[in-house]
């Protein structure tokens, strides 16, 4: 057994030996590189592709030749290393010549030039490109190269040149998993990391479109770019991407048009206000016995990093971007601190626009006030306030609640409010009805003390309808048939079925069968396509309380 042993050993050792013979070089010619079998411009040319390396691969270099002059540069031919995937029995014995005059240290590509080449390639269903990790910019400081393949305590990770300010959340820690099941979404054309498969193998870039979704395992290491610390995820066994392409789950925001297309709002919360001595001070009393990496993963991993923000307003926007059904993209300025944000496209409006819905959160653990704004979202992306509510709720007095809802022309909003000894304060609903010259502009008309009231009247197939209260979703159409879930006011849904007439709390309507038209959720927190009965998409309300 200690004979076998020592053999791995040995191997372990020879192998890690052999991955440090060679030096990482970036091909630097845009027409590409050749590979030939000797140093010479007679040689043949060798490789998959007949020695053409890609400008910007990351290639091998073993050792360094006779110098000569081609193309008007003088600099010596050059063995590297090929077929290096660090598995099959000729790896580490297959070598080949370039002109060392094509060859520099550092990635020749700026980050755009990257991702439009793979993007290209993409295109061709070639989508790599071999790289030493993601490549580094000035503006990029990575701490820690995965790439490596055998890694010593000390070697991994240094300390950052460059302090930061704001942090991108950690998506692959417990705080998250009940929002975004820990799934991120790319906010830009970006690339991931493939790490390679052996000792001396290479790594490469493959494109990432905006738009795709990743499960984050967790994190690998931590980057800085202008100032923001972002985590480095792992998605599987030897891919990563990084944190500051990319966005939870939950600041993905879809309303349909009705026609098939989406207005899409997505944004990407962050930090403000943090830096390196949080993390220390955080970690004060083991902080000796853990590398940068773990301080910051304890930090970042903890719930009360973004509890304790989430009290106090929520976060900072690090950016926001609005984009059309016809896929036009235009940012948008959020100014303050926001728990989330909802796009809204009210189908049941005569003039529909996009309402960018904005909620946050004052108080402590023990209760405290909930606000929402409303704001419509204009041609140019420009927000224009409608309105502002709340209400205030604790676990000893204070109690409320508030929300909104559509009409054919007006925004409703409707506050309930108890004060400490359990008296009502507040009970209140307010119009804000579009004007005439411009859909995107609002004016409070009415005020009524009083909560919504449903009305008798008649739906049709084809109608988009809101609730205008809390509303009880049901199996079949009847008032004593089993309730799927509890609609929250405002939850756009389209009638797909028109049934019975009843009389209901003196008000006479159909029961009619709706869907959600979003994936809206329910007042309990569950989304509301998940909960109908298997293969329905739709399931019945009274339509008395619908608008």
């Amino acid at each position: 057994m200690k004979k076998i042993f020592f053999i791995l050993l040995t191997l372990f050792f020879a192998l890690f030996g052999f991955a440090q013979e060679f030096r990482g070089m970036y091909v630097n010619s845009r027409e590409g590189l050749n590979i030939r079998e000797s140093p010479s411009l007679s040689a043949e040319k060798i490789g998959a592709l007949k020695g053409a390396l890609k400008y910007g691969e990351y290639i091998g270099v073993v050792e360094e030749g006779e110098i000569v002059t081609i193309d008007g540069i003088k600099a010596p031919w050059t063995k590297i290393l090929i077929d290096y995937d660090g598995f099959e029995e000729d790896n580490f014995r297959n070598y080949g010549w370039v002109f060392g005059g094509y060859l520099q240290k550092e990635c020749p590509m700026s980050e755009k030039e990257i991702i439009s080449y793979l993007k290209k390639l993409s295109v061709e269903n070639e989508d790599y490109l071999f790289s030493n990790y993601f490549p580094k910019n000035p503006a990029i400081n990575y701490m820690k190269n995965p790439s490596a393949y055998f890694e010593f305590d000390g070697a991994e990770w240094q300390k950052p040149n460059t302090e930061f300010s704001h942090a991108l959340p950690n998506y692959a820690c417990k705080y998250w998993e009940y929002e975004t099941e820990n799934e991120v979404v790319a906010v830009r054309d970006c690339f991931m990391y493939f790490a390679p498969a052996g000792p001396a193998a290479y790594g490469w870039l493959r494109f990432v479109k905006a738009g795709t979704t990743f499960k984050v395992k967790g994190v690998s290491s931590w980057g800085i770019e202008n100032g923001t610390l972002f985590p480095i995820y792992r998605t599987g066994y030897d891919s990563y991407i990084r944190g500051i392409d990319f966005t939870g789950a939950n600041c993905v925001s879809k309303a349909s048009d009705g026609k098939g297309g989406f207005h899409t709002l997505v944004y990407q919360p962050i930090l403000e206000n943090v830096s390196m001595k949080n993390v220390q001070n955080h970690n004060q009393w083991e902080r000796e016995k853990l590398s940068t990496s773990d301080q910051l993963e304890k930090y970042f991993s903890h719930e009360m990093t973004y509890e304790g923000r989430w009290l106090r307003g929520g976060f900072e926007t690090n950016f926001a971007e609005y984009t059309d059904p016809k896929g036009k993209k235009l940012p948008v300025k959020i100014d303050k601190r926001t728990s989330t944000l909802k796009l809204l496209y009210p189908l049941n409006m005569n003039k529909p626009v996009p309402i960018v819905q904005k909620e946050w959160f004052s108080g402590g653990m023990g209760g405290g006030t909930y606000y929402t704004e409303l704001y419509s979202l204009d041609t140019f992306a420009q927000l224009k306030k409608i309105c502002e509510y709340g209400y205030t709720s604790a676990d000893v007095g204070f109690d409320g609640m508030a929300y909104h809802y559509f009409t054919k022309n007006c925004v409703v909003t409707y506050e309930y409010q108890t004060d400490e000894m359990g008296k009502v304060e507040t009970n209140r609903q307010e119009a804000f009805r579009q004007t005439d010259s411009s859909p995107y502009a609002f004016f409070s008309e009415d005020e009524a003390l009083c909560e919504p009231q449903g009305k008798s009247q008649s739906l049709k197939v084809g109608q988009y309808v809101n609730p205008i209260c809390r509303l009880k979703m049901r199996q079949s159409p009847d008032r004593y048939s089993r309730t799927l879930l509890i609609l929250k006011p405002g939850t756009l849904l389209k009638v797909v079925e028109v049934g019975e007439r009843q009389t209901i709390d003196g008000l006479s309507a159909n029961w009619v069968k709706v869907q959600p038209v979003n994936d809206d959720k329910s007042v309990d927190g569950y989304v509301i396509k998940d909960f109908l009965p298997a293969e329905e998409t739709a399931a019945w309300v009274f339509g008395a309380y619908l608008e």
